[in-house]
């Protein structure tokens, strides 16, 4: 048996277009050679789990329960975001 997930989260009721718009923008974003905006993800992602104090990277990990594990996930997205502004195109 296939297991479902079920998930209660605000976001569902209005749809996946926000996603939708986000994955065109990005693309777009990366054929017109502007790779900043990797930058502006990774730290978009920083904020939110300093704020929710979880992040998702593979699995979830919790401030509270794996702290080692998310203090470095967090500190990876903060310093990808300063390389990506340093090294732009890589």
């Amino acid at each position: 048996m296939i297991p479902t997930w079920q998930h209660s989260s605000p976001t569902r009721t209005r749809g996946a277009w926000p996603v939708w718009v986000a994955l065109a923008a990005l693309w777009l974003m990366t054929l017109a050679e502007q790779y900043w905006i990797y930058a502006v993800l990774f730290l978009a992602w920083a904020v939110y789990d300093l704020a929710t104090g979880e992040s998702h990277f593979i699995q979830r990990v919790t401030r509270r329960h794996e702290p080692v594990t998310y203090w470095l996930v967090v500190s990876t997205w903060i310093l990808l975001t300063v390389l990506w502004l340093i090294y732009p195109s890589g």
